[in-house]
């Protein structure tokens, strides 16, 4: 496999790069005539810490090459430091439309490179009101990710033409190629819409490929207290299952290869029905969670070769898939997520348990399930009531993506319900955003869409070091 690709076009790479190159340079406001030169980078982080927003920090990290040293240097710290700290920042979500991924992973649709329709379109990325400050991202886009990544001559890549969003973590997202050529075996791409960073993995064909599968990410940023601010590190992680077991793979960006199949250790074989509805994982302390029924698969993540751990038998909800989801306390611990009507009118969520290790096992597995009591989030203003009475309420609400970094919860309200959309909560504060309008009937339609929904978001350290990766490729493309 060919190392990490930068792609190179004028006009800026990712979306932090072009969002900074239509900014001002304040470094003369700030500083005077010799742009700050004159002061030690010690004495710089201070005063960039006392900048009006984020925005003006980014903006003044890309006028020059040590500004934005200083400020990948000292992100946690500036993170925290401005005023409102740069926390968590869920910036929205991608969403493939139906009719551009409706063959199955087994007998995938040739999609012809020729194909210029509709069913072309790259994933669709819709912001919230983060991505609207911080990048200029106001309106949802069927364009947004490919403008991330150009090639050579400037135009939009057709790359990603058809391109299934899979996983995401911490700033880059894990697509599935369509296109023609890719459609005889699994090929996953990883990209940094950020940057422009974006790295190919090795097909996955003949007697290799998958049928449907679930997939975790995992990047230099993770559990790291110093992360790599420039590399573009990451481990991929596949669960599908073969005729008798249920098997795990990963592949790695620093060996280049894929491990070999493991077979689950800890249960029997995962049903297809239950496999093709994992969705999202959860990952802590370098292992992948799912929800599976009354249970959870766990698998290690951050090894050479995948290794599932044991959990808990029971503890956790078999609501519908749609109706449960994994999540994150704000002290770290994972937690079991469900939705709820009340009284037939409006939304609840509730955090009903957290897990619990054993002593002396907090990375290897174990522990039980403990019940929270008491946590339940009312969102009275989003009347649920059908015009549909024959539509069943599993079908008017999912959960679709909880966000680690900020604690945002992703869900939808569709199938006819007075408030449909995509909206986020968030589990700590209870305030709740509405991102997008069921554009188009597609968040949920009745062919059903939401294992093409993916959620981003990033930390705020990791927003402000991807100003140095950025700032050292445009200078790397300026000779």
């Amino acid at each position: 496999m060919p190392p990490v690709r930068r792609t190179a076009a004028s006009g800026g790479h990712g979306w932090l790069l072009r969002r900074i190159s239509r900014g001002d340079d304040y470094s003369g406001d700030l500083f005077g005539g010799d742009h700050g030169r004159s002061l030690p980078d010690d004495a710089l982080s201070p005063v960039l810490a006392r900048l009006p927003t984020a925005a003006d920090v980014v903006r003044c990290a890309a006028a020059c090459r040590r500004w934005a040293s200083v400020v990948a240097k000292d992100a946690a710290v500036l993170s925290r430091t401005l005023a409102p700290p740069l926390q968590g920042l869920t910036l929205g979500f991608f969403h493939q439309p139906d009719g551009a991924t409706g063959a199955t992973p087994r007998k995938r649709k040739r999609l012809s490179s020729n194909d210029d329709s509709d069913t072309a379109a790259q994933p669709r990325f819709f912001p919230s009101a983060a991505a609207a400050g911080l990048l200029g991202l106001r309106s949802p886009s069927k364009t947004a990710l490919a403008d991330a990544v150009l090639d050579d001559q400037g135009r939009s890549s057709r790359l990603l033409e058809h391109a299934r969003p899979v996983a995401s973590r911490n700033g880059c997202l894990v697509v599935e190629l369509r296109r023609e050529r890719h459609t005889e075996g699994l090929t996953l791409c990883v990209v940094n819409p950020m940057t422009g960073d974006l790295a190919q993995v090795p097909p996955l064909s003949g007697s290799d490929k998958p049928g449907d599968y679930a997939c975790a990410l995992y990047t230099g940023h993770d559990d790291l207290v110093s992360p790599p601010l420039s590399s573009f590190f990451f481990r991929v992680l596949i669960v599908y299952n073969r005729r008798s077991s249920t098997v795990l793979r990963s592949y790695s960006s620093d060996t280049r290869s894929w491990s070999a199949e493991v077979n689950r250790s800890w249960g029997p074989k995962v049903s297809s029905e239950d496999l093709r509805a994992l969705g999202q994982s959860i990952v802590l302390r370098g292992v992948a969670y799912w929800p599976l029924r009354r249970t959870v698969l766990a698998v290690r993540i951050d090894t050479p070769e995948p290794a599932e751990l044991r959990m808990p038998l029971s503890g956790t909800s078999s609501l519908p898939l749609g109706w449960r989801s994994l999540g994150v306390t704000p002290d770290g611990r994972l937690t079991f997520i469900d939705a709820a009507v009340c009284g037939g009118e409006y939304v609840t969520v509730a955090a009903r348990a957290f897990l619990c290790p054993k002593a002396g096992e907090d990375d290897d597995g174990g522990g039980k399930w403990e019940t929270i009591r008491g946590n339940c989030i009312r969102m009275t203003q989003l009347k649920l009531r059908c015009r549909d009475r024959d539509t069943p309420y599993e079908e008017t609400i999912k959960l679709r993506w909880f966000c680690e970094k900020s604690g945002n919860l992703f869900f939808t309200l569709g199938k006819g319900t007075r408030s449909p959309g995509a909206f986020t909560v968030n589990m700590s504060t209870e305030q709740v955003e509405k991102v997008a309008d069921d554009v188009d009937g597609l968040l949920h339609s009745d062919r059903g869409s939401w294992p093409n929904f993916v959620g981003y978001e990033m930390d705020g350290p990791t927003y402000l070091a991807a100003v140095l990766s950025g700032r050292l490729h445009s200078s790397n493309l300026r000779h």
